[in-house]
């Protein structure tokens, strides 16, 4: 399974999701040709290797950071980039504009135990995301009411943000927010951002503001469309922004021949027809899907999408679903208080499923409260450490000794393949029991052959009130 731009989760080893690496291979030397690439993330380390082998050459790199010069030196771990640059024909990739870009800045309303609502906005707060060191200690704990904080992070549904980083800042002149427009009313010049949200939304004035790079304002015409937003006051209390600068929130390029882009999807229409981050999508019939199928495509769902970008249009070649992991089982522990409410499965030891504020419920439960150990779940989520998930569905099922595991090798080496932490012995698997990505039968040695770190797997087995009984396992899909 490819994880590339946006809210990928990735090594250490990584340099930038976006695909940018601290040093790099040298540029296209004479004769060599090349090719516009475009790509948009979060950043998750800093070295010379970077997401999919995808390696930038950042020495002759700009960068614009908050809104001013800087340089490499001023990113940080969870800072939302997004990178320019061409790819040679000898496949070298070399990053000429490195932008960083936060998600909301403003005062804090309140502060709960996994989240803080910033300007009308609820932001998200779990184990993937980054504290800056200017707050001590480096969790929620040390964030408080009035506090001007800047999120770096993803708008994944109307006033909601996912963070990856939250530093402390001091007061500036505007503050800033993105989110998806509801109630425009051109006659007023006003809209609200969230108004539906806990987080008790945003009203925006934008009557003094410059908005030319905006659709025809008429009737309602901006409503469900992803902005950014810039005004006064930052205030913690709830009230009117005066905007100065309301934008189209996207990747400001209409034509790249390469280009990754991963986010929620904020705009949806149909399977082929939909918006990541601001950046319409369309798929076709060779369009591949990786982790998942086009019928799992729906609005807030986190997908990553490779492919083209033709006036403004991203054609995708390759859609990847960003909520890999899947967990059927029996629940072991079930913890629906507290500060991070979780669950265990039967089986499958050391990893742990978070659930939070977007999760979604089904099979008669609403939250985890209703949810017995024993009783049997599937659980769909995104990996956020060695063994830990957030679960984006939880679903409790009748009966069953089934057992399914699906997500990203970490290891592997035949017979042993492991899976967030869980080593899956296959050595009395049969050759019929190895699939590849058709669901057709391959061999161990196909099997072992093909599969390497990285590769998306599925395995199923039985637990027989002991242990899981491991009998199968597929690949769902590959790195390339």
């Amino acid at each position: 399974m490819k994880h590339t731009t946006l809210f990928a989760t990735l090594g250490a080893s990584f340099c930038v999701l976006a695909a940018l690496s601290c040093s790099g291979g040298g540029g296209g030397g004479t004769g060599v040709t090349a090719s516009s690439s475009v790509s948009s993330g979060a950043i998750t380390g800093f070295g010379s290797v970077i997401l999919n082998g995808k390696e930038y050459d950042t020495q002759n790199s700009s960068f614009m950071v908050d809104g001013q010069s800087g340089s490499q030196t001023d990113l940080k771990v969870g800072m939302v980039v997004t990178v320019n640059g061409s790819l040679s024909s000898t496949g070298t990739r070399s990053a000429a504009t490195i932008t960083q870009d936060d998600v909301v800045e403003g005062q804090i309303q309140s502060v709960g135990a996994d989240r803080i609502v910033v300007l009308g906005q609820t932001v998200l707060i779990d184990n993937g995301t980054v504290f800056d060191n200017n707050i001590a200690p480096p969790n929620i704990g040390g964030l408080a009411i009035g506090n001007l904080v800047e999120v770096n992070g993803f708008v994944t549904g109307k006033g909601v943000i996912r963070a990856a980083l939250i530093e402390r800042k001091n007061q500036p002149a505007t503050c800033e927010v993105k989110g998806i427009v509801e109630n425009h009313n051109s006659g007023a010049q006003t809209f609200t951002i969230g108004a539906s949200n806990v987080g008790g939304g945003l009203n925006v004035n934008y009557s003094g503001a410059a908005f030319s790079d905006m659709p025809d304002q008429a009737g309602n015409a901006w409503n469900d469309l992803l902005v950014e937003v810039k005004g006064s006051p930052c205030t913690q209390a709830p009230q009117l922004l005066v905007a100065t600068k309301v934008e189209p929130e996207g990747i400001n390029v209409a034509n790249a021949d390469e280009v990754e882009v991963e986010g929620a999807i904020t705009l949806f229409t149909s399977s082929a027809n939909f918006t990541v981050n601001g950046v319409p999508v369309v798929t076709n019939a060779s369009t591949s899907f990786e982790g998942g199928v086009a019928g799992d495509l729906a609005l807030g769902v986190e997908v990553e999408v490779e492919g083209s970008l033709t006036n403004g249009v991203l054609t995708a070649k390759e859609v990847s679903f960003r909520d890999n992991v899947k967990i059927e089982g029996d629940a072991a522990t079930v913890t629906s208080g507290g500060a991070t409410p979780n669950l265990t499965v039967s089986g499958l030891p050391g990893i742990t499923v978070f659930v939070n504020a977007q999760t979604d419920f089904k099979g008669g439960i609403s939250d985890l409260g209703q949810l017995v150990a024993g009783e049997h779940v599937r659980v769909r989520g995104r990996p956020t450490g060695t063994n830990t998930v957030i679960a984006a569905e939880v679903e409790r099922l009748s009966a069953n000794t089934r057992v399914i595991l699906e997500g990203a090798v970490q290891s592997v080496g035949n017979p042993n393949v492991t899976v967030l932490g869980v080593l899956i012995d296959t050595s009395t698997f049969s050759d019929g029991k190895f699939e590849g990505p058709d669901e057709a039968a391959i061999g161990r040695t196909a099997f072992f052959t093909t599969v390497k770190v990285g590769t998306l797997v599925k395995a199923q087995g039985d637990w027989d009130g002991v242990s899981v009984v491991w009998s199968e396992i597929e690949i769902e899909g590959e790195d390339d």
